[in-house]
């Protein structure tokens, strides 16, 4: 541990039980309780609760294209687990895609069946068609042989065979055309069904993308974390529907960590970039980490619904990972403001105020003095004294009882804690 964090938690510690001997100090005929006086680095920090998450995260969302209708969640790799490369996280109630997909699968079968008998039944026609042509045109051949044997033939012969050559010319030409048109309507025919099949086979290759994504497998190992259901005001849950691209799990790195904090707005203008940052998890007080502000939001929300209190999110990034940092777990930020080195303090609660002059009590057991003192920077527990006392002295905790050797003034009075503190300050 570094020793700027031995130091805030030797004061937060020494703080704490101060705090509690005042509280619990029985009055009058007993010894005040003293503070004893000393020099050392005194630091000016914000302290504000946050909450622990990972600083790399691959999060998995329901299918953002689907179109069988709502989707509902039927199973759920347990949270907090351990995520192996290719697991089952998640998966969907197939049953409606999957009667999609073989309604499919039965319209092609119908469709491949009427390729088939139109491909018979244009054969057949085309065999036909085939066979009046050459028959049309066989006879339109004769009729013009037959013609040029009748140019020495009286009138009337030669008439009848002028008339069967043009009977036989119309015949030619017609089964000609009729031959012609068959294969432009069979091509027709063809191409109209074969692109009625692909577009069958492009909704089944959908549809088959679509039970691929049914259900969801984990593309990195990693922790499995559950992500809030905003419908619900829970986590994910199996039974649930999601909406489209909505976050389900995450898969948080936990090789590094980060904290999420939101800083009062009275508080943030103290808050920088690059400041140094103790985190201690509320489930694990004896445990204390390092990190640094890494980002500053820029502007304001509010803390809650309804709130009139404005906070800034910060992001803290922690030099180190432990396995009780677990992602979501609250952890309480003391932000290193400043340092001062070298100057004596006393806690607040043993300031006192009377009409705009500050001073203590310093002595020892039933023997004080009252003396005045010129205060500085100060923290949530402890003051800094610029004049008026001096290392190794000793301060009273509360106020000493008027039979002591030396009473204050009646009109003195403590300087109120922000926090309740008895009989003392806070900035």
């Amino acid at each position: 541990m570094s020793k700027i964090s031995t130091i805030i938690i030797v004061i937060s510690v020494a703080s704490l039980l101060l705090i509690l001997a005042v509280w619990l100090w029985p009055a009058g005929g007993e010894d005040i309780p003293t503070y004893h006086v000393k020099r050392s680095d005194f630091e000016i920090y914000v302290i504000e609760s946050g909450s622990v998450r990972a600083k790399n995260s691959f999060t998995l969302t329901s299918p953002r294209f689907f179109t069988g209708g709502n989707l509902q969640i039927v199973s759920l790799a347990p949270e907090g687990t351990i995520a192996e490369v290719g697991q089952e996280l998640v998966r969907f109630d197939p049953s409606n895609a999957l009667k999609r997909l073989q309604d499919k699968q039965n319209e092609l079968k119908a469709a491949l069946a009427d390729l088939d008998k139109l491909r018979a039944q244009q054969s057949a026609d085309e065999s036909q068609a085939t066979t009046e042509y050459e028959t049309a045109k066989l006879n339109f051949q004769l009729a013009t042989l037959q013609r040029e044997k009748m140019q020495f033939e009286p009138e009337a012969r030669r008439r009848e065979a002028d008339i069967e050559f043009e009977r036989a010319k119309l015949s030619f030409e017609q089964s000609k055309l009729n031959l012609e048109n068959k294969s432009i309507i069979r091509t027709s025919e063809l191409g109209n069904l074969r692109l009625r099949i692909n577009q069958i086979r492009s909704d089944i290759a959908v549809l088959e993308r679509e039970m691929e994504q049914l259900t969801i497998k984990a593309p990195i190992s990693g922790l499995i974390v559950y992500e809030n259901n905003w419908s619900t005001g829970r986590k994910v849950a199996v039974g649930d529907q999601p909406w489209s691209g909505m976050a389900l799990i995450s898969l948080p790195d936990l090789s590094a960590m980060q904290t999420e904090v939101s800083v009062n707005e009275m508080d943030i203008a103290k808050v920088e970039m690059d400041q140094r940052v103790l985190v201690i998890p509320d489930a694990f007080p004896d445990k204390t980490f390092n990190g640094t502000i890494t980002s500053v939001s820029q502007i304001g929300r509010e803390k809650g619904q309804g709130s009139n209190v404005r906070v800034f999110d910060i992001i803290i990034d922690l030099d180190e990972t432990d396995e009780v940092l677990k992602p979501g777990i609250t952890t309480t930020n003391k932000i290193i403001v400043d340092k001062i080195p070298n100057v004596l303090f006393v806690p607040i609660i043993s300031v006192l105020e009377e009409e705009g002059t500050t001073f203590v009590f310093v002595g020892d057991k039933r023997s004080f003095e009252k003396r005045r003192v010129e205060l500085g920077r100060r923290n949530d527990n402890f003051v800094i004294v610029e004049q008026g006392l001096r290392e190794g002295e000793r301060v009273a905790l509360r106020y000493p009882d008027n039979d002591y050797e030396t009473s204050a003034s009646d009109n003195a009075a403590p300087m109120l804690s922000t926090t309740g503190d008895r009989g003392g300050m806070l900035p």
